[in-house]
């Protein structure tokens, strides 16, 4: 038993090896095709947001109903794997759902964020509390995160409440205003529940890739339940496809939450009636990250740095800021970003987000 154990064992990589390579080299190729062009409008981003995930979920549904058929039809274990889609499909909803529940407190406890305790971050509380009035919700709660490296982010759960925190490092380089348009965006995902919404459509892929598991098993194992010779090769066919189709659902999901920053980024600008402030923060951010001095200045403090993170370098820096920041604006929207790396993303490019932030301001005219 462990020999035939061991065996399958190694198949399974090698299948799986193999899909990922070849799905990830198909992807790399047609890249280009893939990405889309950045929203001309709010409308056009709506309807984009609503066919990816209409194209998504019935995809999914036309997925598993055609595998059920085939395999009822081919091996005659539609009844098992109708009983697999459902099994799958509650293991993947309980992990997203711890997932969902517990992930505030290790995001607080990893990213060592603490309640608002100085003047100036009791002061950015209220204006959190303002746009939170604004866009209709409940106010989150600010937290500070001690982390150096400048970002913020939005998260929560039914347990927990809603967070939004935002790192020293971050509070460190930018003004008063371009704080306020991040926050806009950080309370534009909680407004849009963009956390439910992407761990929902993550379980798609999530289920599709433990029914191509089961059924890579079961062939490598049983065979199916007719006893034909070929039974184990086509569980085993249909199982890689499966793991080849969600990685493709795994595009799909990340399309979708590039989309669902720009939505973020349109609430920050409507909301606070200043574009052009949230544009500056996402160029002084991204201006951070690239420069080469990063490890220089977090060598110098003595804050702990993330693992797993750049931490974010001032450069060119007088008083605190970026000299003339309006001109690496302008610059930055005439680049063009690498479709390569746009489609591994999960966060649509900075020069394509200040693009459409344009069009949003000529809507705010």
């Amino acid at each position: 038993m462990f020999v035939e154990f061991m065996f399958a064992w190694w198949w399974l990589i090698l299948i799986e090896g193999l899909v990922v390579a070849g799905i990830i080299g198909f992807i790399a190729l047609n890249a280009h095709r893939l990405v889309g062009d950045t929203p001309r409008s709010l409308l056009a981003l709506r309807s984009s947001m609503a066919i990816t995930g209409v194209v998504t979920f019935f995809s999914y549904i036309a997925l598993i109903i055609g595998v059920s058929k085939l395999l009822e039809r081919e091996v005659g274990i539609g009844g098992v794997a109708e009983s697999i889609v459902i099994f799958a499909t509650i293991i993947s909803a309980v992990l997203i759902g711890f997932q969902w529940l517990l992930s505030p407190f290790l995001i607080n406890v990893f990213y060592r964020t603490r309640p608002p305790e100085t003047r100036e971050e009791l002061q950015l509380q209220v204006e959190l509390e303002r746009l939170a009035k604004v866009s209709g919700i409940k106010v989150p709660k600010l937290r500070i995160s001690e982390l150096s490296m400048p970002n913020a982010f939005a998260y929560g759960s039914p347990i927990a409440g809603n967070y939004v925190a935002v790192t020293k490092g971050l509070l460190r380089i930018m003004p008063r205003d371009e704080v306020i348009a991040v926050l806009g965006h950080e309370v534009g995902h909680l407004k849009h529940r963009d956390v439910a919404w992407i761990l929902a459509l993550s379980l798609i892929p999530l289920a599709i890739y433990f029914i191509g598991r089961m059924l890579i098993w079961s062939g490598l194992f049983s065979g199916g339940s007719r006893g034909r010779g070929n039974n184990g090769l086509i569980l085993i066919a249909v199982g890689a496809a499966l793991l080849a189709a969600s990685i493709l659902f795994r595009f799909l999901v990340a399309h979708f939450n590039r989309l669902r920053e720009y939505y973020a980024d349109a609430h920050s600008a409507m909301t606070t009636g200043n574009p052009r402030a949230l544009q500056r923060a996402l160029t002084r951010i991204y201006l951070s990250y690239k420069s080469n001095q990063a490890l220089v200045e977090e060598a110098k403090s003595n804050e702990m740095a993330a693992m797993l993170f750049i931490v974010a370098p001032l450069v060119e820096m007088s008083g605190g800021f970026f000299y003339d920041i309006d001109r690496y604006v302008d610059q930055l929207k005439m680049e063009e970003p690498s479709p390569l790396e746009e489609i591994f993303a999960t966060h649509p490019p900075i020069p394509k987000r200040l693009r459409f932030l344009d069009s949003i301001a000529l809507r705010l005219q």
